[in-house]
């Protein structure tokens, strides 16, 4: 479970940005919560609205970009091609400034703090810290990484043999997380274990529907589709697998997907290829097995533009699985980007729950919660507003400032 993500100076985030997945105060709608034990709370769902080029997506790419350099960064030293960290481009100051990713999570009935600093050639600061219990808040450290200096502490076993290894532009965690070095491979895999997917993405139906898991032939994987399916009112009767086996060694098989309709007497079956089904369509068989993991086993999956080709009424359903403590019942988060405005109610979430993005005058974007945002009175936003039509009156800002634009101003004549 993720409980805190935290960046600084990455693409348009300047100052440091946080998502915080910790629950506040707030009464309302005590099932969106997880209960972590100690009487502390997570929140299940997290929406993230905001103008186009707010930087909403920025704040999926900065967890995205922590992600694929905590599971790739010691197979890419070979490559020597650099870090492909993109830094604020808006001063000269923060191009000369390293960028920061650290998060705190739950897995396995442990929690970490983990986090580096770094630039385009080399890792500047490393740190892992697991909690120790016996007090509030309270962690013990398991390494530092200072410049060229990795100090393991005890409780690391047989990490500091690998110190040797680490190339500048490698993480220490990932090298004793391939060694299976405790603790470092519960970082490594829960990153792993955490998806992030683009929903917005134009390719994606069609790389999600040739690359599947092995178990989408298992007959009683397939008849959850075809119920997810005809729960959200797909009209799919069956789904038909081919498998491609690949004829290169160590490359997975892809796959032939053939949806099946009933005739309309009924008494007949007729087949077309998957992906001549609707765009909605296909993002739904996509997205459901992304749905199953996570909350089959208690993961977090962060989305952006999960509203992407989706009917609201499909948005909301998505929404309520992960609410709906006899679905979710391992704690399974998700988190993704949007810019529906039907969901944006009381009814559905706590205001801890709802996140907003705006650039301010100097192009930096920011990252604030309907929780703690204040209104032109000073005051915090009650739990009986109208979230959705404040929010499209610019009430909390998040919303772009359009001016009247005169197509043919600069027009002596139209042909």
């Amino acid at each position: 479970m993720l409980i805190q993500f935290n960046f600084k100076n990455y693409k348009c985030f300047k100052e440091e940005a946080s998502l915080d997945m910790t629950a506040t105060s707030l009464k309302e709608h005590p099932y969106n919560l997880i209960n972590t034990g100690n009487d502390e709370y997570l929140t299940k769902v997290a929406a993230i609205y905001g103008a186009n080029a707010s930087g909403k997506s920025s704040v999926i790419q900065a967890f995205s970009f922590m992600r694929n350099w905590v599971i790739n960064s010691f197979k890419r030293e070979s490559e020597k091609k650099g870090i492909p960290v993109k830094r604020f481009a808006f001063d000269d100051i923060s191009k000369t400034k390293t960028a920061e990713f650290e998060v705190f999570f739950r897995y396995k009935e442990r929690e970490y703090q983990y986090g580096f600093t770094l630039d385009n050639k080399k890792i500047h600061e490393e740190w892992l810290y697991k909690r120790d219990f016996r007090g509030k808040y309270r962690y013990t450290t398991l390494f530092e990484r200072s410049g060229d200096k990795i100090v393991c502490e005890k409780a690391l076993k047989g990490a500091e043999n690998f110190i040797s290894l680490v190339e500048e532009s490698t993480l220490f965690l990932s090298i004793i997380a391939n060694a299976k070095i405790d603790y470092a491979k519960d970082v490594y895999e829960w990153f792993n274990e955490t998806y992030v997917i683009d929903f917005g993405d134009v390719g994606l139906e069609m790389i999600m529907t040739r690359l599947l898991p092995p178990y989408i032939l298992d007959k009683k994987y397939l008849e959850g589709i075809k119920k997810f399916l005809k729960a959200i009112d797909i009209n799919i009767d069956g789904i038909r697998i081919e498998e491609e086996k690949s004829l290169v060694d160590g490359e997975e098989s892809s796959y032939k997907i053939f949806s099946q309709h009933l005739s309309a007497d009924g008494k007949s079956i007729y087949e077309i290829p998957f992906n001549e089904e609707s765009s909605g369509t296909q993002k739904m068989f996509a997205l459901y097995n992304f749905l199953y993991l996570a909350i089959k086993n208690g993961r977090t999956l962060i989305i952006d533009e999960l509203d992407a080709k989706l009917h609201p009424l499909l948005l909301r359903y998505v929404i309520n699985m992960f609410h709906n403590e006899e679905i979710n019942k391992k704690g399974a988060q998700l988190i993704y980007t949007t810019q529906d405005n039907y969901t944006l109610t009381k009814e559905i979430f706590r205001r801890d729950q709802i996140w907003f993005v705006e650039k301010n005058s100097n192009a930096a974007s920011e990252l604030y919660s309907l929780a703690e945002y204040k209104l032109d009175n000073d005051r915090k936003v009650r739990n009986d507003a109208s979230y959705n039509k404040d929010y499209l009156l610019g009430r909390y800002g998040a919303v772009p400032t359009l001016k009247v634009f005169d197509m043919w101003e600069n027009e002596s004549h139209v042909k």
